[in-house]
């Protein structure tokens, strides 16, 4: 299969992408890796690429003509998307996520939100901030007791009057000290369960609204996660993802992780390919008492391993991006996407970190450095085993317990 799609679209996005990561994301991975820090600099810098922190939803406009009978061709968006990312993340992941980390907001107003919650959402990010930082974007879901479990959110909506009333906390939300706007999930209505999930578009700056601490992370450093606190926050009706009629609440909320969750997976095949690709080179010049290190099975039978699961990690990303192109469920294939990839990451940077042995042990060595990013994967997006759920679900047709 040819990742490219034979769309000279998509070979020139790779190409401009991979130069990015090679050119001025690698040079500076290892600092902001160690301070912990935004690359504010090089976000500023890329927004000549087209990367501004509104690009997904421009990305989500790149869906070609109508055909003769009126109907919309398939999208090219989330192809774009992960031929893109996997490229940045090669780079850097957390680099990658503090370019793109805006686009897990960007996503559901793209996705359900009306013409002005979009221009709403695309002018709180225009400019820079009060510090002459690019604004950011944060999705504020996960909470302190919910985890994955998206289902039993207890941050509340009141209605009163025009507005709605937001009381609740969020944690390890990406970009949440820093946004300038917010898309916030919160219970409208307990008795309507699942259905009374609904997402509502917040600007900084709005009484209480207060940003919390940044976290400290195992890995993608570069990334701020932070948590975000809803104090009696008033909420203007007309921001309101999907508007006052009937929703599908929290499955909207998935519908959104559904488009999002294969570019997560082309992460994790990017950070697995800069291993490997690093292992490669010191396999093929170096040798194991007077043979060459590949003539020996157990690094060979390790590099073959590590080559097809890449492969496989990156046809699975790239099928669940073709479906939702064109509009198709493609559920499970997000989640085998996503869980096959972060399985991956982890794998080969395992194995890499075994085969270089003590010297990848090194703060700073760039092995130890992709060792601890991958296994972010297996957690934010839905862990490992919220993935396999899904796919045995729609197997089977019930939930496991």
């Amino acid at each position: 299969m040819d990742i490219m799609h034979g769309d000279p679209m998509f070979g020139a996005a790779h190409q401009m992408m991979h130069a990015l990561a090679e050119k001025e994301i690698r040079p500076i991975a290892e600092k902001h890796d160690r301070e912990e820090s935004m690359p504010w600099d090089l976000m500023k810098k890329v927004r000549a690429f087209g990367l501004g922190q509104s690009a997904m939803l421009e990305a989500r406009r790149i869906a070609g003509d109508e055909d003769a009978e009126g109907e919309k061709k398939p999208s090219r968006g989330g192809r774009l998307a992960v031929v893109g990312v996997e490229e940045l993340a090669w780079g850097c992941a957390g680099i990658a996520l503090a370019i793109g980390g805006s686009s897990l907001a960007a996503a559901p107003v793209g996705r359900i939100g009306n013409e002005e919650q979009k221009q709403v959402f695309k002018a709180a990010l225009k400019g820079e901030d009060e510090k002459g930082r690019v604004k950011v974007a944060a999705m504020a879901l996960s909470e302190p007791q919910t985890g994955s479990d998206i289902s039993s959110l207890a941050t509340t909506a009141r209605k009163d009057g025009n507005h709605w009333v937001l009381r609740g906390h969020k944690q390890w939300i990406t970009n949440g000290h820093s946004a300038s706007v917010y898309v916030v999930w919160a219970q409208t209505d307990p008795s309507l369960g699942r259905a009374g999930v609904r997402g509502f578009i917040v600007e900084r700056g709005t009484p209480g609204l207060i940003p919390g601490r940044k976290e400290t992370k195992l890995g993608i450093r570069a990334s701020e996660t932070a948590q975000v606190h809803f104090e009696d926050c008033r909420v203007h009706q007309d921001m309101m993802l999907g508007g006052p009629g009937p929703s599908e609440g929290l499955g909207d909320t998935k519908k959104m992780l559904d488009s999002t969750r294969p570019a997560v997976g082309a992460q994790a095949v990017g950070i697995a390919r800069a291993a490997f690709e690093y292992l490669l080179e010191r396999v093929r010049g170096g040798t194991l008492r007077g043979t060459p290190l590949g003539g020996h099975q157990h690094v060979a039978f390790a590099l073959a391993e590590m080559e097809m699961e890449i492969h496989a990690s990156r046809l699975l990303v790239h099928r669940a991006a073709w479906m939702a192109d064109h509009r198709m469920d493609n559920v499970s294939f997000a989640s085998m996407s996503k869980a096959h990839a972060a399985r991956t990451a982890q794998l080969v940077t395992t194995r890499a970190m075994a085969l270089l042995g003590e010297e990848a042990l090194e703060p700073g060595h760039p092995v130890e450095k992709w060792y601890r990013d991958a296994k972010i994967y297996d957690i934010f997006e839905g862990t490992g085993q919220i993935q396999r759920r899904i796919i045995a679900k729609n197997l089977t047709g019930v939930n496991a317990i």
